[in-house]
């Protein structure tokens, strides 16, 4: 996937690894709006991987970041990267 220097700078700022946002792009839900797709991790998807083993060890390693994460992609490339409140409900469905 390519990055653009906006989303680069953001995941620098925010302590986000490349893995991460590759890693919630494959894995992810994702919603389209204004022309592009929003994609994030939250338990849902969580329990549609708990049985692949590198996976949930992966998740394990980032979690953190994975659950606190949202990206912003147009087609293959990623547009910003930013972090989102777990506490709150997200209203993005």
């Amino acid at each position: 996937m390519n990055m653009t220097k906006h989303a680069d700078k953001r995941m620098q700022q925010r302590g986000i690894p490349e893995e991460v946002i590759l890693f919630i792009k494959e894995n992810g839900k994702s919603i389209n709006t204004h022309g592009v797709r929003k994609y994030f991790f939250n338990k849902g998807c969580y329990k549609k991987i708990q049985y692949q083993k590198d996976l949930i060890n992966f998740v394990k390693k980032f979690d953190k970041q994975i659950f606190s994460t949202a990206i912003v992609c147009d087609q293959n490339t990623c547009i910003t990267a930013m972090k989102i409140n777990t506490t709150q409900r997200l209203h993005w469905n």
